[in-house]
């Protein structure tokens, strides 16, 4: 009690005598980082994003967090998406949004990628406690987990080489190594170069990149994922979008799995982790909503024509049931003329 009360005076002289006492200011008392940005560190890192992580880190300590005690909640954020992944978002103790930007995190890695963060972090957290400069440690550990991020682990490794498949480690940049930085001691690094060695080099398949929202839908389309159409159709309301990662607000009745499902099938499709997370709510509308609002201002703008009016007026009861677009002389003329039979 005496050590809450200590606590207490101290936040209490950080404001002006009459001012409230926030969170960022008892946040900044104690060294602590807010937990929504070590979150969005956790995905850069889980990612492979090493300057998104390194900005993002910086920012979080020249607020004046304790490198160590960065290391602990990303620490929490590795165990928050490993059971997120197993339970579901319900099963952790957060709120709604960060939960599901966990869970999203756990659908998009493995479980034994998982594993692997977390023990990488729990050597990071080790290294800041003692370490002489405890940021410079966090920032060695963070290019670490990005560098781990992107490659295989032991269990995919020997599964591309039962199958016969060449392992390779991604490029970092034009200057990266292309012999001694793969050291034995890495995830796959003395295997690839094995397997580079004893079969020929192949093209590198090309990857599909999108960039918006509809590239996302014209995929799925293009996939014929007919029932992963009609549920992004009919309940997914966008929110915001960047390449990898995806917020979105649920429509009524949308399935419990949606976002995963969409994870998985990006990450199958593109080669890339995607991060699908559901938000409470301040999403767009639909694509089944857009359809049915432009085709009811279509049917409004039609009913308002001058001639469709006057064949209203002359059939009493008459209405508009459908509207449907002919093809223009044009393009009727442009269209292949089949032969008639000769017989």
């Amino acid at each position: 009690m005496r050590d809450a009360q200590s606590l207490l005076d101290q936040a209490i002289v950080q404001v002006d005598r009459g001012q409230t006492v926030t969170a960022a200011a008892i946040r900044d008392m104690l060294g602590l980082a807010d937990r929504a940005q070590t979150i969005s560190l956790f995905e850069d890192a889980a990612r492979g994003k090493t300057a998104e992580a390194l900005v993002a880190f910086r920012a979080i300590y020249n607020f004046g967090a304790d490198p160590a005690v960065v290391m602990l909640d990303l620490l929490e954020h590795a165990h928050g998406a490993a059971v997120a992944k197993a339970l579901g978002p319900d099963a952790l103790t957060l709120p709604k949004e960060q939960a599901a930007r966990l869970a999203a995190i756990g659908t998009a890695l493995s479980a034994g990628t998982l594993s692997r963060l977390w023990q990488m972090l729990l050597k990071a957290y080790e290294e800041a406690r003692r370490a002489p400069d405890p940021a410079a440690a966090c920032e060695m550990a963070l290019i670490r987990l990005c560098y781990a991020a992107d490659l295989p682990g032991p269990e995919e490794a020997l599964k591309a080489i039962q199958s016969g498949e060449t392992l390779s480690a991604p490029a970092r940049g034009p200057s990266a190594p292309s012999g001694g930085g793969q050291s034995s001691g890495g995830p796959g690094g003395s295997t690839a170069m094995a397997r580079a060695m004893t079969q020929p080099a192949t093209a590198a398949e090309p990857q599909i990149t999108l960039q918006s929202f509809d590239d996302v839908v014209a995929l799925i389309d293009a996939q014929r994922d007919i029932v992963l159409k009609l549920d992004v159709a009919k309940f997914l309301r966008p929110i915001s979008f960047r390449p990898g990662a995806i917020e979105f607000e649920p429509a009524p009745g949308a399935p419990n799995n949606l976002a995963q499902r969409l994870a998985v099938r990006l990450k199958e499709w593109t080669g890339q982790p995607w991060l699908v997370a559901a938000q409470g709510g301040g999403g767009a509308e639909s694509l089944l909503e857009r359809e049915q609002r432009e085709k009811a201002a279509e049917m409004a703008a039609l009913a308002e024509d001058p001639f469709v009016k006057s064949v209203l007026e002359a059939f009493p009861g008459a209405e508009i049931v459908a509207l449907r677009k002919l093809a223009t002389p044009e393009a009727a003329a442009e269209a292949p003329v089949e032969a008639d039979d000769e017989d």
